[in-house]
Order: structure tokens, then C-alpha cells, then sequence
């Protein structure tokens, strides 16, 4: 048997090593758990999973409708971003096609294009930094897809509004922008704008975000996308009849009206950030500033050494060797027994 030509460059992904014990802060994961009201919702709908879900995820496009202030008709969703990004490559991507994003982001990018047969090209971040022009420069009229978080992974840097509107007003029409918002909520920075003010101005953009983080529902695995209303019925010529699970479509509706658990989850982070950065600059480490729910630090070593040491002691925190940067974690902000403990293991670095 042989594979498709398409996937024989693709690396299956595999999963970082854990510890019985270890408490997990690799994964940008909420440390505070689900969000009360979509556990409510689940154990309401628990005794109806004997029937398929809806197709078209009505509840939760409604509820995502009224969230955003859009029409319903703007809304997909999906088993998560990664669905989401898979549908959106299968949508527009055709084989031979170019995809363009960072070489030091969200990995998902680069496998959708490879999925479909794309070829993708990645430009060098600047300062942590997604470059705006220097993706336009890599921009040709084979170019179907350009990828970009905002807040980015790993980095927890962002481009601003000004940023964003220019780069859509020199984008070719031909081409859809896909930003990818996973980390939006936790920003607290002026200059940051999320893309969702400026799909009905730009039919080429497309808004992704996640309930993974800031909502907790990681594992229930729920993904969304918003747009022009034109181009996200034509990526549910791509989607499987019954994507997302009842609970999740259930659950998802919810977790967009628990308040109360979405501000204990932005001030933990808010706090979290305040300590981390103060103890960073303290003990001589730097990091970048980050707009999302973990900070990217540099340590000068070898960054899978320093996972299996902390590993060792109970810890997990995700090297970036895989993101070419050898000498740099990310750490996802966690409570504050959590933040105390990263930095006592990072203060053993020094000695």
C-alpha cells in the first residue's frame, strides 16, 4: 500500500512525555478547570446521548451570534481549531497551492497545508514577532492561505489593529487571511482589537477562536470560526454532517455566559503575569511580554534537558525545540502555588 504523495512529508504528531503526579503546565491549559455552567450543561444533557447532535450546531451558533453582535449566518463550528483549519485548507486549498505563516508558531498551520497538498512557506519572526510584510513579500499569485495567531503561540506577542487592517488592505482579494485568535481573551492590551470588528469589512478574513483555554473545555474539543457570511457557507461544503459532539455544542453555549468563571480565570492569569515577569527580570531571565496565558522565557540551555529536569520534579512545561527555539519554554500561567514553584525550579538553573 502507499500513501498519498501529499502525506508523505507529514509527521504524525506525538504527544509530549508526562508524569503520574506531575502537574501539567505545558499545554496553555485553564488551571481553574471547566467553566461551572458547561459542566451544568453537560450533566443535563448526559441521558440524550443516544441521539446524534444537530448538524449545524444551532444552540451554540446562536449563542455565539448574539456573543460576537453577528449574524448567525457568520459562524461555523468545529472539533476543535484544528477542524476548523483542516475545513477552511479543504475548502480553498488546492493542491500546489502556497500556504504562508511564521516559522515559529502554531504547528497546526503548517500540517493543514501539507493535509491538502500545499507548500508552505514560513518567514522568520522579528523579536517574536509575526512580520507583517515580510508575509506579504512572501505572498505570489500561487498563494492561497495566510496563517497568523494573535496572540501568538508561542511567543504571547501581537500585531495591533493598525497592524492587522493594514496588512488586509495590501493582501491580495484572492487570498483569505486566517488569524487565529485562541488566546484573544486574555489580552489586556489597549492597542489590541480582535479580527471579529473587521469580517463583514474584508470578505477575505476569517476569525478563528477556541474554548480550550480561557472557557477550559480543552478536552471536549470545540472550535469556531467567524466571517463574511459568503465565505463560511462554503466551508460547510467541507464539513461532516454531525463535526461536534452534543456535549460540546451544549456545553460551548454555556461557557460563553459564565462571566463570573471567565473574570476568576482573567485575574488569575492578570496576577499570575505580574508575579512571573517580576521574578523573570529579578533573577536575570528574559521573556517577552505576553498578551496570552503563558509567557515564552529564554534560559540559555538546551530546552528538552531542562524539561526532563523539571519533569523530574514534578513539573511539565513545554520546550520550544520544535518551534526552533532551542533555548527557550513556554510556561502556561498557573495558580500561584504553581508560579511559585517555576520559579524556585528555574532559580536552579543558576547555580
Amino acid at each position: 500500500m502507499k500513501i498519498r504523495k501529499t502525506l508523505q512529508s507529514v509527521t504524525p504528531y506525538v504527544a509530549g512525555k508526562s508524569k503520574a503526579g506531575a502537574v501539567k503546565l505545558s499545554s496553555n491549559e485553564n488551571p481553574l478547570g471547566p467553566s461551572p455552567r458547561a459542566l451544568a450543561a453537560i450533566n443535563r444533557e448526559m441521558n440524550h446521548l443516544h441521539r446524534y447532535p444537530d448538524g449545524r450546531s444551532s444552540v451554540l451558533i446562536e449563542a455565539l451570534a448574539e456573543h460576537f453582535d453577528l449574524k448567525k449566518e457568520c459562524f461555523i463550528a468545529g472539533n476543535g481549531s484544528d477542524e476548523i483549519f483542516a475545513l477552511i485548507a479543504g475548502t480553498y486549498l488546492e493542491e500546489g497551492q502556497e500556504v504562508v505563516t511564521a516559522d515559529s508558531t502554531f504547528s497546526e498551520y503548517n500540517f493543514s497545508g501539507l493535509l491538502f497538498g500545499g507548500h508552505v512557506k514560513k518567514v522568520p519572526l522579528i523579536e517574536g514577532k509575526f512580520d507583517p510584510q515580510g508575509l506579504l513579500n512572501a505572498v505570489t499569485d500561487k498563494t492561497s492561505l495566510v496563517f497568523i495567531a494573535n496572540p501568538n503561540n508561542p511567543t504571547g506577542t501581537f500585531l495591533d489593529c493598525s497592524e492587522i487592517r493594514s496588512f488586509m488592505e495590501k493582501l491580495p482579494k484572492s487570498v483569505i487571511l486566517v488569524l487565529d485568535e485562541a488566546y484573544a481573551e486574555f489580552s489586556t492590551h489597549k492597542d489590541f482589537c480582535s479580527g471579529r470588528d473587521m469580517v463583514m469589512e474584508y470578505p477575505n478574513l476569517i476569525v478563528t477562536r477556541t474554548f480550550s483555554k480561557i472557557y477550559g473545555l480543552a478536552g471536549l474539543r470545540l472550535g469556531f470560526a467567524m466571517g463574511h457570511p459568503d465565505i463560511i457557507q462554503e466551508i460547510f461544503r467541507s464539513k461532516q454532517a454531525f463535526n461536534v459532539n452534543l456535549l460540546a455544542q451544549k456545553a460551548g453555549a454555556e461557557a460563553l455566559k459564565d462571566d463570573e468563571f471567565i473574570e476568576r480565570t482573567l485575574k488569575l492569569c492578570r496576577e499570575g503575569r505580574e508575579y512571573l515577569y517580576k521574578a523573570l527580570e529579578e533573577e536575570g531571565f528574559f521573556y517577552y511580554p505576553s498578551e496570552a496565558n503563558f509567557i515564552c522565557i529564554r534560559i540559555n540551555k538546551d530546552s528538552k534537558e531542562v524539561f526532563d529536569s523539571f519533569l523530574d520534579q514534578g513539573m511539565a512545561i513545554r520546550p520550544l525545540s520544535s518551534f526552533g527555539m532551542n533555548d527557550w519554554i513556554r510556561y502556561t500561567i498557573g495558580t500561584v502555588e504553581h508560579n511559585r514553584e517555576f520559579i524556585r525550579l528555574l532559580k536552579t538553573l543558576k547555580d
